[in-house]
């Protein structure tokens, strides 16, 4: 397919970004390709339903959606396309789900444009691109000793200033094994104490920062 036959939909709720993103794909691809603009996860379903598009660039962050809930949506209604997903989120959980999946490109928003355009022309001609912090990330996924779910959510519950006591009565397991899970997330996380554990643990995107 000729670049000039591609059909890309950009989703993003600022128009600054969209803008810019239009202008860029224009200029490293073709004026004559077509590009269309959604501000909303229902503007970008009403695209998708008229229109099938080869490539989405994705924001994960609007307000009238779950990003991973629209991204199985656009999917279903133009079947084939590629979708690289463009956001500021770095946790790990968040990722995940981007991962499983099997999104075609994964970059962060403080990229260059010059990474994006690369992103572009590697994801329309049949491969996958994701950015160096991205592939950190699936490197760590990877790994066979992250935490386990019930884990990560005595890791979120330490975060919050929880104490063993209290973790163990809201999830109705004994204290014993409330600390077996600590231990263990220690070990994993090669953490000395709590508050080095949960320092790393937001290094590592396993605990949810309130970053915009």
């Amino acid at each position: 397919m000729a670049k000039s036959d591609l059909k890309i939909l950009l989703v993003d709720d600022h128009e600054i970004v969209l803008r810019g993103m239009r202008h860029l794909i224009e200029d490293i691809l073709d004026s004559e390709c077509r590009v269309d603009c959604a501000k909303t996860a229902a503007e970008a379903l009403s695209a998708t339903s008229a229109q099938h598009y080869d490539l989405c660039l994705l924001d994960i962050e609007l307000p009238d959606s779950p990003g991973i809930e629209l991204l199985h949506k656009i999917r279903e209604k133009s079947p084939g396309i590629k979708v690289i997903v463009n956001t500021i989120h770095e946790e790990l959980w968040v990722m995940k789900d981007y991962f499983d999946a099997n999104v075609e490109g994964i970059l962060f928003k403080d990229v260059l444009s010059s990474e994006i355009a690369q992103a572009i022309h590697v994801v329309t001609d049949g491969g996958t691109y994701f950015c160096n912090r991205a592939n950190r990330l699936k490197l760590s996924l990877d790994r066979s000793d992250l935490p386990t779910p019930k884990e990560l959510e005595v890791l979120h519950m330490l975060a919050n200033g929880k104490k063993t006591d209290d973790i163990a009565a809201e999830m109705h397991l004994s204290t014993n094994t409330i600390e077996t899970h600590r231990r263990h997330l220690l070990s994993k996380l090669n953490a000395r104490n709590s508050a080095e554990l949960v320092l790393k643990a937001v290094k590592q995107g396993l605990i949810q920062t309130t970053r915009k």
